[in-house]
């Protein structure tokens, strides 16, 4: 197997989004300088969890991947004879990684970067994704993990703001992942996988997306609205990151608009998606100015 196949059924975009999370929650705390010597370990941990988890996800969805275009690729990687092997090294990359976090950093990184493993691949693989239209929404926990096991690999425990980029994270999931489902709605008919916008229609779909990227613009303006009244800061975010909310949940809610306008045409799904990931990755970066 090449690297590049390698990459590909481990879900190198989701490791990336993975590592970004939890190096946000890791600089986002006041004592992250004094402890960088722990961010490596996170990252190699996190990394290795992240790939276990989707190769882990990819064997079990063997039967379905081939019925979707997206994912139609997988079937030409991962076969009966390299199967078993793929999975003894998943598991070899979790029990790395949980070695790894649990005695170079802490017991409390070690279990939330397992109980993102678990949420991923037991949670939302096995669970929910067959069975209810509630899959993304439920499973989007998995990507809240890496923040808090960011934050606890600084100082050993939780936040309000780790918290925060943990629920941010989560309540970003649903807009993005049911933005590609509207574009992608005919792959997740063949699977037979009761993705929202798939059962209930791309119109109605889109109403559940604006309502959650209303609610996930509100939550992520909350550190903007407690400065703008002088509250105490719950957020340690930083001024930056007030900025950076306000200029892309206004693009944001834009581009969603924009579906409405434009007839729900699946290339405006297509690039919903598509600057959800811009979106995210923005957000999440302008907090590591926090520590300057």
């Amino acid at each position: 197997m090449k690297l590049s196949e390698f990459l590909r059924i481990s879900k190198g975009g989701i490791t990336l989004l993975v590592v970004l999370v939890a190096i946000t929650g890791f600089l986002s705390n006041p004592l992250a300088l004094s402890r960088l010597i722990y961010l490596v370990p996170l990252i190699v941990a996190g990394t290795i969890a992240s790939f276990s988890a989707s190769i882990l996800n990819n064997l079990y969805d063997m039967d379905i991947d081939g019925k979707m275009h997206r994912t139609k690729y997988r079937e030409d990687i991962i076969n009966p004879a390299n199967r078993r092997a793929l999975a003894g090294i998943a598991m070899l990359f979790l029990l790395g990684s949980m070695l790894l976090s649990y005695f170079l950093i802490n017991y409390l990184t070690a279990l939330f970067i397992f109980l993102g493993f678990l949420s991923y691949f037991l949670l939302y693989t096995v669970i929910l994704k067959r069975r209810t239209t509630w899959n993304i929404v439920i499973g989007g926990i998995a990507g809240s993990f890496p923040a808090l096991a960011g934050w606890a690999a600084v100082s050993g425990n939780v936040s309000v703001t780790s918290l925060f980029i943990a629920i941010l994270v989560f309540m970003w999931t649903p807009t993005h992942f049911w933005s590609l489902a509207s574009y992608r709605s005919e792959d997740y008919k063949n699977a037979n996988i009761p993705m929202l916008p798939a059962i209930v229609g791309v119109k109605a779909g889109y109403k559940w997306i604006l309502a959650n990227t209303i609610i996930l613009i509100g939550f992520s303006l909350l550190p903007v609205f407690f400065n703008a009244f002088k509250f105490p800061s719950l957020f340690h975010v930083g001024i930056i990151y007030y900025f950076v909310a306000v200029i892309f949940d206004s693009y944001l809610i834009y581009r969603l608009i924009e579906i409405h306008t434009k007839q729900y045409a699946p290339a405006q799904f297509r690039s919903a998606f598509i600057f959800s990931n811009f979106y995210l990755l923005v957000l999440l970066v302008s907090i590591w100015f926090v520590i300057l």
